[in-house]
């Protein structure tokens, strides 16, 4: 524990008392004011006004913010940057079964925003999504470019030089020495480094090309830190007539004969004068004395900075802590020595994940999808004996679950997901006071449902041990670790100091299991339990389950700020060096989800992390990140041996809601703290009833978050499907059994819009009947969705009526004009009618019926999904095909007449998204229907942006002669080889209705083929 020092106690290296009376001590302090606005920033923390404080000491142990666990590692300022021993290396093996979730073409089919560009598993409260790229510092962008200017321009100057000189030298054929100009080192290392296959002549040209890559279009600017001073000092015996104002502005400036400049006629705001004695003609001790107890002079800034953290820093203890972390910096400034953390290292021991800093310029063959999408299922019979459990029924899980309120949600959640004899939990409730009525339900529970005469399975940890969770801050962690700590049993052990055995993760207090499933209160199981443990067991045991962003995260350092937490809220000191490779600090950071799936090994290592290990190191740095869960967990497994572990999906569904400076109203200023107030955080939006269909078909096993006050239905319709899911798995569980027992196949009924395997051509109604009728698909070099002839060129008109009602021959038709639907939600019915109709009958919950994913069935990219251009909120998204994963544009529904015209194909609006746009637009289209531009009723102009030149040609309908059908619209020919686009579902004419024909593949008996083949025969000998 860590007590407040009173002035009579020695300081700490790390902290620097200003006493009164050892002021003129710090004479070298004059000189700090030149170093600029950006230094002095710092420095004004602990200086105020005249009166100059004593910092010293660190903060009392505080229940509020978890000081007295003994897990935590806290930052020692005296090693705030130590260089770290090595650690063994071990053996690991990669294994990557690229096929796992992928179609037939390799494509990716899980879901691709939780891939590298999105950070989609951070919770509200408890957790949250920070994007530290986005409004990035315009300083340190412009600075870090033009030094990298400079730089590629020394390299192509340095290497021209040299060739110029080789040039001269092979001319003369003189054997006489000629010498080259010196290269810089950058030069030295492009020419005999990486690129040493590149001849003379490439390598000034490429460094040019880089330099052109690289530049920006920028406005030529001074550094506004140094064009003016923050502080000047007059020197009041040669200026005796100069007056100042309280704030050290101008009243009457007498020195503008010595002084002045053209730019001197403006006021100057921003500048404050010190009008001191000739400082010449002081001691060092009194000019010090003269600078620092001005009260507008360097400790101005600072005081008022210092004032304002400590508006929300109210109590002592958190006034003192702030006190003790800004004098490391101040420290750094005054003794010029490393700031916290600037020397960080220690050593990746990952050796199963090869490393991929730049994502833009991957080596060839190495794709993004096979970086980010790591599976580990190595093959049973490849993997020693004891690597798989042998029977899922003996597979034991512990929930750790972080709760805050809503007490009977926690208690859904833990009954939802028990099994028992083999399930586990343990509680953490926030530490702070609203909080503890929910404590107090949980603990009685707890006592109710262990005291039937069971083993204990159920743990809430210790009041004493509870921690204060604010948004942002380490203290997510630091939970997350306390319940650990309570799995394990170590908190018994921490209570008797004198009894043995708390060293051991299987000591007589630990709970025993094989998976630690780690979840918020909010969430909510979407798999039934049988599909829950059958995906966990179908992994190995050491196998652990996390989404990671596998790109080193490398923040502008503007953005990545040293903060402390305490009183309920993150205070923003300075900034700290992210760590990185490529910066010598051995390991990268990188973003992660805090909630995860990870084996009995590495939870233990967790929980009591090794003498010098990475963990105990790099808690001393998380503490003081903003996110900390977002940069933890991830990081650790990525940079240690557990890496070959590593499985890169947590089965958890998030969708996120907009960032909170987007707010209509009042912000949550939890989630702004950054120095620029609108660069602010989010949290995942709440899961509502109309989502259903994009949670049942998102492939994952849980989905976050959940409110019971607010959408009290949707647990109820998740219960109903996973009691059906749970029958339907004994079934085929089964059939599977008799199937082994038989030696035969079984094959389970196909849905009623399922198409026995060959697909499905979508045929537009209008042209069912013209010479070349048209159908949804896919161009032949690209991704777009067209509207195109449905059949082969060299194929004869041969159709009958109705031909739509049967079925086509797949010979006859394009492949890229091939479809499969599926697969759908549950709720409603979807059958196709004896007209060719999709026919929908609505559901439960679900007034549009159900909704369906749509593949393109064949050619290069088969298995990639319909989709709306990207989350397009608006109608005029233009259709195309991506790599499939869940989202609301990926999902279509069919209109029978009501919310869509009959035939019609629509995609819908999230409620959450159509309530944020309904905030900012007049008129709000929640129902998007596939169809054309220029044919519909409505308004087009309104979402279809004109990109009109002056010698643009008509397109085909805007001719006043164009073709129409008997109904007056216009021919529908007149868009054969457009892209198709969404349009409101009220547009008539723009929306166009389809019919649904499906393939067959021509098959002969064996006299039918022996004929044909005779046939052939003879056509080939005449």
């Amino acid at each position: 524990m860590n007590e407040i020092m009173h002035p009579a106690t020695p300081a700490s290296p790390s902290t620097i008392i200003f006493p009164k009376q050892q002021i003129k001590k710090r004479s070298s302090l004059i000189i700090m004011w030149t170093l600029g606005l950006s230094l002095c920033s710092i420095l004004a923390l602990f200086l105020t006004g005249g009166n100059l404080s004593i910092f010293a000491g660190s903060s009392s142990p505080s229940k509020g913010n978890g000081d007295h666990h003994k897990h935590r590692r806290h930052s020692d300022i005296s090693k705030a940057a130590k260089a770290m021993g090595k650690m063994t290396k071990k053996g690991v093996k990669l294994i990557d079964a690229k096929n796992i979730n992928r179609g037939a073409d390799g494509t990716v089919q899980k879901d691709m925003d939780r891939g590298f560009p999105l950070k989609d598993n951070l919770p509200e409260d408890e957790d949250d999504e920070w994007d530290e790229d986005e409004d990035e510092d315009e300083e340190d962008q412009v600075y870090e470019e033009k030094q990298l200017e400079a730089k590629n321009n020394a390299k192509a100057e340095a290497l021209a030089a040299k060739e110029k000189a080789e040039e001269e030298e092979n001319k003369t054929n003189d054997n006489a020495s000629v010498t080259a100009p010196a290269e810089s080192t950058e030069a030295k290392e492009e020419a005999h480094g990486e690129n040493t296959t590149a001849t003379a002549a490439q390598k000034p040209a490429a460094a040019a090309q880089t330099v052109q890559k690289k530049k920006k279009k920028h406005e030529p600017r001074k550094w506004e830190s140094n064009a003016r001073a923050v502080m000047k000092v007059i020197d009041s015996n040669a200026h005796p007539h100069t007056q100042l104002t309280p704030e050290g502005r101008f009243i009457y400036d007498d020195s503008e004969d010595e002084d002045s400049s053209d730019d001197d006629d403006e006021e100057d705001t921003t500048t404050t004068h010190l009008l001191l004695p000739n400082l010449a003609k002081l001691t060092s001790d009194e000019a010090a004395h003269e600078i620092l107890s001005s009260s507008h002079g360097i400790p101005h800034p600072l005081h008022k900075r210092l004032s304002s953290m400590y508006e929300t820093a109210t109590s002592h203890e958190c006034r003192a802590k702030i006190a003790e972390h800004m004098a490391l910096f101040v420290n750094g400034l005054a003794e010029e020595t490393k700031f916290p953390f600037e020397d960080f290292y220690y050593p990746n021991t990952c050796e199963a994940i090869p490393r991929y800093g730049d994502w833009e310029n991957l080596p060839e063959g190495v794709k993004i999808q096979d970086i980010q999408y790591r599976v580990y299922q190595p093959p049973k019979e490849e993997v020693p004996e004891g690597t798989y459990l042998e029977n899922v029924d003996e597979l034991q899980l512990v929930y750790v679950i972080l709760t805050h309120d809503q007490p009977e949600a926690t208690i859904r959640l833990m009954e939802s997901v028990y099994v028992p004899e083999v399930t586990k939990y343990v509680i953490h409730v926030d530490g702070k006071e609203k909080a503890n009525a929910t404590y107090e339900r949980l603990v009685k529970y707890a006592k109710e449902m262990n005291g039937f005469g069971k083993e204990e399975y159920i743990r809430i940890v210790p009041d004493e041990n509870r921690v204060r969770v604010n948004w942002g801050g380490y203290s997510m962690v630091e939970a997350t670790l306390v319940a650990l700590h309570t799995v394990f049993g170590l908190d018994y052990y921490e209570d008797h100091p004198g009894v043995e055995g708390g060293d051991a993760h299987d000591n007589p207090h630990a709970f025993k299991f094989h998976k630690l499933v780690h979840l918020a209160s909010t969430t909510y199981p979407l798999a039934s339990n049988t599909e829950i443990r059958d995906t966990l067991f179908s992994h190995p045991l050491d196998a652990n389950f996390l989404h990671i962003i596998l790109r080193p995260n490398n923040p502008t350092p503007s953005v990545w700020n040293y903060f402390v937490e305490c009183d309920d809220a993150l205070h923003r000191i300075y900034r700290i060096p992210a760590l990185n490779f490529d910066r010598g600090n051995g390991v990268d950071i990188y973003t992660s989800s805090q909630w995860f799936i990870i084996s009995r090994e590495f939870a233990w290592y967790l929980a009591n992390p090794p003498t010098d290990s990475f963990v105990e190191d790099y808690l001393e740095y998380i503490e003081h990140v903003v996110v900390a869960d977002e940069a933890f967990f991830g990081t650790v497994i990525r940079n240690t041996h557990f890496c070959a572990t590593l499985h890169n999906d947590n089965f958890l569904h998030l969708q996120f809601d907009r960032w909170e400076n987007e707010a209509a109203g009042p912000r949550d200023q939890r989630k702004c703290v950054m120095k620029n107030r609108d660069h602010c955080g989010r949290s995942p939006t709440t899961m509502t009833v109309d989502y259903l269909p994009v949670l049942e078909l998102s492939g994952d096993l849980f989905a976050r978050k959940f409110d019971d006050q607010a959408e009290p239905l949707v647990k109820d319709y998740i219960d109903n499907r996973r009691a059906k899911d749970e029958v339907r798995l004994k079934r085929e569980a089964e059939l599977t059994k008799e199937m082994k027992k038989n030696g035969t196949e079984a094959e389970l009924p196909l849905e009623e819009w399922e198409f026995q395997g060959e697909g499905v051509m979508i045929v537009a109604k209008e042209t069912l009947s013209d010479d070349v009728p048209l159908c949804m698909g896919l161009e032949k070099d690209g991704n777009k969705v067209l509207l195109q002839p449905c059949f082969k060129e060299d194929v004869p008109p041969t159709l009958t009526a109705e031909w739509q009602a049967g079925a086509v021959i797949i010979e006859e038709v394009d492949g890229f004009n091939r479809w499969d639907i599926g697969p759908c939600s549950s709720d409603g019915e979807l059958k196709r009618n004896e007209t060719g109709e999709l026919e929908m009958i609505p559901g439960v919950y679900s007034e549009k019926g159900p909704s369906c994913g749509i593949k393109i069935g064949d050619g290069p990219r088969v298995g990639r999904c319909l989709d709306v251009e990207s989350e397009r909120t608006r109608p005029g998204g233009k259709l195309h095909i991506f790599p499939c994963y869940t989202k609301w544009h990926q999902l279509f529904s069919f209109g029978n007449g009501t919310i869509a015209p009959r035939g019609a194909v629509h995609a819908s609006l999230p409620k959450h998204v159509a309530k944020q746009l309904e905030k900012k637009e007049k008129e709000v289209h929640q129902h998007l229907c596939i169809g054309v531009v220029g044919r519909g009723d409505a308004d087009e102009s309104k979402w279809i942006e004109d990109e009109e030149e002056e010698d643009e040609e008509w397109d085909p309908w805007e001719h006043s002669d164009a073709a129409v059908y008997p109904n007056g619209r216009k021919s529908l020919q007149l868009w054969s080889g457009q892209q198709l686009q969404t349009t409101p579902c009220s547009n008539e004419g723009g929306v166009i209705e389809f019919y649904y024909v499906p393939f067959i593949v021509e098959e002969y008996d064996d006299e039918a083929k022996e004929s044909a083949e005779n046939e052939t025969e003879t056509d080939e000998e005449l």
